[in-house]
């Protein structure tokens, strides 16, 4: 048994890393049909090696690893309980104006050490998107409304409950622009590298990648969840209890996005600068199906889909291809890592070997005792 798992890991991972490889490469021959005349080995390098031309570039490869590392295995485990709950790019506007009010409203945080400041704001952040990830949950198993459309729907109503209240609270009324006063240096995170975009959120991001594969594989709450996700019947069958298992999978999937929103608003800008809808939310679904919904996967998977992001804007910047060029690439890599017949053919006659090999080892020990 032990062994036909870990065909099936090694399969999810080749499989995951083929699709990466070949949406690279389709991407390259892309780049080479729309390049000028003598251009196309400039474009070739600037969207291969542009984002590690400079610190800053890298810098801004990393600020957007950080967020989609949490935000994917968050949506690993609501994808792997088998509900579509997208209410993380929601919680990403919401989750930091609960810690914007305590920062500014009142003395709290004014004399703690940075340490304890960052502890406070995203233990409040993971709060508060656990609790707004219940809503389309508790809608769906109490009620038996479809959690990614009130997901969907709730989105929109936290970006705009989040802008009331900064614009009535919390906005900073010498700026031209609807944002909050600037964040004190003990309660955000610090950059690297000079004024990069890198910053300490990464550290965060690691412990969060740790804590889910910790309870993805080694603890029953992850066994369960993925339980109910791949067989429902059979997990009910069991004595599970379902629907306990579905909102574990979704509250942590909240929690997690909340961490995201932590550590992307007071890691990256230097007040609350969110405008609109971010995306990381939406990102984080797409990081968890390239990651195949295994979050041991994720850091290859979100540090694939932050390169191509920032590499097409590299291009853009420097050649005529524009940067919808990347919509194209994490199709391609979708559509391979997706496909379940995609190396389905080589698993299962590995699979099929491996069990005829136990087949006879067993009847070989019978024989002898």
């Amino acid at each position: 048994m032990k062994k036909i798992q870990r065909v099936e890991i090694m399969f999810e991972f080749l499989r995951v890393l083929l699709g990466i490889i070949i949406a690279f490469a389709l991407c390259l021959v892309i780049i080479v049909l729309m390049s000028e005349k003598g251009g196309a080995m400039d474009a070739i390098k600037n969207f291969a090696i542009g984002p590690f031309m400079s610190k800053r570039r890298f810098g801004q490869v990393m600020s957007r690893y950080i967020p989609y590392m949490l935000t994917g295995c968050g949506m690993c485990f609501i994808y792997a309980c088998g509900r579509f709950n997208l209410i993380g790019e929601g919680i990403i506007n919401i989750a930091p104006i609960l810690p914007l009010f305590i920062m500014f409203k009142t003395p709290l945080m004014t004399s703690l050490p940075k340490v304890v400041n960052l502890f406070i704001i995203v233990a409040l952040c993971a709060a508060v998107g656990g609790a707004i990830a219940m809503v389309p949950a508790i809608g769906r198993e109490r009620l038996g409304a479809n959690e990614m459309v009130t997901s969907i729907i709730m989105q929109f109503m936290l970006w705009h409950l989040s802008m009331w209240l900064l614009k009535g609270n919390l906005a900073d009324r010498s700026q031209s622009f609807l944002t909050s006063p600037p964040f004190p240096d003990n309660m955000r995170f610090a950059r690297y590298w000079g004024d990069t975009n890198f910053h300490e959120g990464i550290w965060v991001a690691i412990a969060g990648v740790i804590v889910a594969c910790i309870l993805f594989y080694r603890t029953r709450i992850g066994a369960k969840i993925r339980l109910c996700g791949s067989n429902l019947s059979f997990a009910e069958y069991s004595g599970i209890n379902a629907r306990k298992s579905m909102y574990m999978g979704q509250l942590l999937g909240g929690i997690f996005a909340g961490v995201a929103a932590a550590v992307d608003c007071f890691g990256l800008y230097n007040s609350y600068y969110y405008q609109g809808l971010t995306n990381l939310g939406m990102d984080g679904l797409i990081v968890a199906v390239m990651a195949r919904k295994h979050p041991i996967f994720v850091p290859l998977t979100a540090f694939v889909l932050a390169y191509i992001r920032i590499a097409a804007a590299v291009l853009n910047a420097n050649t005529n291809i524009p940067i919808e060029l990347v919509t194209i690439l994490q199709a391609v890599i979708v559509l391979f890592v997706a496909a379940e017949h995609f190396l389905h053919g080589p698993k299962e006659r590995i699979i099929f070997k491996l069990s005829r090999e136990a087949e006879a080892e067993k009847k070989e020990a019978a024989q002898h005792a």
